[in-house]
C-alpha cells in the first residue's frame, strides 16, 4: 500500500501557527514571497544587454531584417511568440524560425543560418537558446550577421562568437536573480528595447499586456516561483484571466478551465501541456501560430488541433510506459542503480515524460532510448532523482556518444546504434559508484503534520497568502497520524481511483487518490492508517468543504 518507504516529515511538532510553521518547515520567510515590484531588477543590470538592444534597435530603424531563433518547447514558443510581437508593433522588418524536435533538434544549428541568411537577415535573435550554439555562431559570423543571444540555460566555460549574450547565468553577469526563464529574460530585453518606440502609459499598458505570455512560459519551464518571478507570474495570470490574445483564450476553453480561477497548477498542468504536444509529436508552428492568433474563429480550430494531439500524447505515453515499465525486471532493480531502457519504435517527443514516469516509479535515475527514424540514430532522454547529477553521468561517458547536453535533473543525448550496450555498461557503472541503495528509497518530503482543527476552508484561505506555488515553494503536503478509515469506494472507469471516508480527531473528512483504485483491496473499515495529502476545496455536490488528495497512505504510525 505505502508508496514511499520514507516519509521526510520538516515539522511533526505541535504549532500555534499553521503558516508559520509551514514557512519555517522550507526555511522561507515573509519576505521571500513577497509580490513586491522592488523585487523586479532594472533590465540593464543584465551583461550585454545594451549593446544588444542598440544592435537590434539600429536594425529596425535601418529596415534591417531580423530573424528570431526560438525553441520547441513552451518557454521557446512564449519568448518567440513575445519578441515577434514587439517587433511587429516597432515595425521591424521580421521573421522567425522554429527546430523541429525530430529533425534539428535542440538549438540553432548551421543549415538554419543558412536558411536566415538566404532570407536576407543581418540579425538573428535567438531565443531560450543559443548559449551553447558554437558552430552556428561561428558561420554566422562569417557571413556578416550578427547574432543576439539571449538565453537563461547554463552556459559552458567558454561563450559562443555572439555579438552579445543576454544570459542572467553568465558567469560575469551581476543580474541579482539568477532563475528568470527564456521568456523572462526576452521580456526584460523588451523592456529596455520598447524605451526607444513607446513612452509613458501605453508603453506601460503594453509591457503589462506581455505578462501572460511571460507568466506562462516561466511556469511551464518549471523556474523557481520565487524572487522576481513571483512577482511576473502573480501579475501574468491576473493578465491571461483578463487576455485579449484569442489564442489563449480558446486555449483555455479546449483545456476545459475557461471559467476557473488561473493558477499555476492550471497552467503547468493543463496549458502548458496542450503547447509543448506541438513540439513532441507535431510542429511548434502550431502552438506559435495560436498565441499569435488574430480571431477566436482561427484560435479555436488551432486549440482543438493540440487539443486532439495532446489526447493522442498521452495514449502514446501510456502505452510506452507500460512497455517501458514491462522491460524492467526485478534482477536489474536488484542489481543496478540506473534504468537504461531502449523501446526503438516509441514516439521520441514523449521518451523524456516515460523517464519521468520512470523515475518516479522505481525511484532511481532513468534512461530511455528510441530510434530517431531517419538519422539512423538512438536518441536518449534523461530524468534523474535527488541527490545524482545526471547530465554529469550523461557527459562522464561522453566517448560513446555523438551529442549530449543537460543538468542535474535531466538530460539528453544520441549515439549510434552499435554504441548503446557500451554507453548502457559505463552509465551503470557511474551510478554505482555514485549512488547507495539508501539514495534509491522512494522518499516523499512532508511540510508538517497538520492538526485535525486545521482541515477546513479557513486553512485554504490562509494558504493562498503563500501563492503562486511552483519550483521553490511547492504546494504544501501535510501529514495526518491516528486516522481510522470508516468508508472505501472505488471511483471512475473501472473503478481506478480510490475514495476513503476518514475519522480523525472526532472529526470526519473525504479523501480521494487517484489511480490507486487496486489498493482497495488491502483497505479495511476500522484499520488505522496514516495520511500524507494535499489539501483542496471540494466542490462535488457544492459542498464547499475540503478533502485530501492523498500522495501516500501508511498503515503503521509515522
Amino acid at each position: 500500500m505505502r508508496r514511499y518507504p520514507v516519509w521526510d516529515i520538516r515539522h511533526s511538532q505541535p504549532y500555534d501557527s499553521l503558516l508559520e510553521a509551514l514557512l519555517a518547515s522550507r526555511g522561507l520567510s515573509w519576505a521571500d514571497l513577497a509580490i513586491d515590484p522592488e523585487n523586479l531588477h532594472p533590465p540593464e543590470l543584465l551583461t550585454d544587454l545594451e549593446r544588444g538592444v542598440a544592435r537590434l534597435e539600429a536594425a529596425i530603424r535601418k529596415g534591417e531584417r531580423i530573424a528570431v531563433f526560438g525553441d520547441y518547447d513552451a518557454d521557446g514558443i512564449t519568448s518567440t511568440a513575445l519578441l515577434l510581437d514587439f517587433l511587429e508593433q516597432a515595425g521591424a522588418d521580421c521573421s522567425y524560425l522554429l527546430p523541429d524536435r525530430h529533425r534539428d533538434g535542440y538549438g540553432i544549428r548551421p543549415a538554419a543560418v543558412q536558411q536566415v541568411a538566404a532570407q536576407g537577415a543581418g540579425v538573428i535573435a535567438t531565443v531560450d537558446n543559443g548559449v551553447s550554439a558554437f558552430e552556428a555562431l561561428e558561420l554566422a559570423r562569417s557571413l556578416g550577421i550578427d547574432v543576439v543571444v539571449i538565453d537563461h540555460h547554463q552556459p559552458q566555460e567558454q561563450l559562443p562568437p555572439a555579438h552579445s549574450l543576454i544570459n542572467p547565468n553568465r558567469r560575469d553577469c551581476a543580474y541579482p536573480f539568477k532563475g528568470l526563464a527564456g521568456v523572462g529574460v526576452t521580456f526584460k530585453v523588451v523592456q529596455a528595447l520598447s524605451q526607444g518606440f513607446m513612452e509613458g502609459d501605453q508603453r506601460r499598458r503594453y509591457l503589462n499586456g506581455l505578462l501572460d505570455l511571460v507568466a506562462l512560459g516561466t511556469v511551464a519551464d518549471v523556474m523557481p516561483v520565487l524572487g522576481e518571478n513571483r512577482v511576473l507570474i502573480h501579475r501574468g495570470l491576473k493578465a491571461m484571466a483578463q487576455t485579449t490574445r484569442p489564442g489563449l483564450r480558446q486555449l483555455k476553453v479546449a483545456a476545459g478551465c475557461g471559467d476557473r480561477p488561473l493558477t499555476t497548477s492550471v497552467v503547468g498542468f493543463q496549458l502548458a501541456p496542450r503547447l509543448n504536444v506541438a513540439g513532441r509529436l507535431a510542429s511548434p508552428e502550431l502552438a506559435l501560430r495560436l498565441l499569435r492568433a488574430k480571431s477566436d474563429s482561427e484560435a479555436m480550430v488551432l486549440a482543438g488541433e493540440l487539443n486532439s494531439l495532446n489526447s493522442r500524447r498521452q495514449q502514446l505515453q501510456r502505452a510506452a510506459f507500460r512497455e517501458a515499465e514491462g522491460l524492467v525486471s526485478p534482477e536489474e532493480l536488484d542489481a543496478e542503480r540506473i534504468l537504461v531502457v531502449l523501446g526503438e519504435t516509441w514516439e521520441l517527443g514523449v521518451i523524456g515524460l516515460i523517464a519521468g514516469k520512470l523515475a518516479e516509479r522505481f525511484a532511481r535515475p532513468a534512461v530511455v532510448c528510441t530510434e530517431a527514424g531517419e538519422q539512423g540514430l538512438y536518441v536518449g532522454s534523461a530524468r534523474s532523482i535527488p541527490g545524482y547529477d545526471i547530465g554529469a553521468a550523461v557527459s562522464a561517458c561522453a566517448t560513446h556518444l555523438t551529442t549530449y547536453g543537460g543538468h542535474s535533473g535531466a538530460a539528453g543525448f544520441s549515439l549510434a546504434p552499435a554504441a548503446f550496450e557500451s554507453f548502457r555498461a559505463a552509465l551503470i557503472d557511474h551510478a554505482q559508484a555514485h549512488l547507495s541503495a539508501e539514495d534509491l528509497q522512494a522518499r516523499l518530503q512532508v511540510d508538517l503534520v497538520i492538526q485535525p482543527r486545521d482541515l477546513g476552508l479557513q486553512t485554504l484561505e490562509a494558504l493562498s497568502r503563500l501563492e503562486p506555488f511552483g519550483n521553490g515553494n511547492q504546494a504544501p503536503v501535510f501529514a495526518l497520524r491516528d486516522c481510522r478509515l470508516k468508508r472505501c469506494d472505488r471511483i471512475g472507469k473501472e473503478g481506478a481511483h480510490l475514495k476513503l471516508g476518514l475519522e480523525v480527531g472526532g472529526q470526519s473528512c473525504t479523501a480521494v487518490w487517484w489511480n490507486q483504485g487496486e489498493v482497495a483491496a488491502q483497505l479495511g473499515v476500522g484499520q488505522p492508517l496514516a495520511a500524507a495529502f494535499e489539501l483542496e476545496e471540494d466542490t462535488y455536490a457544492g459542498r464547499g468543504g475540503v478533502q485530501l488528495v492523498l500522495k501516500d497512505l501508511s498503515p503503521s504510525p509515522i
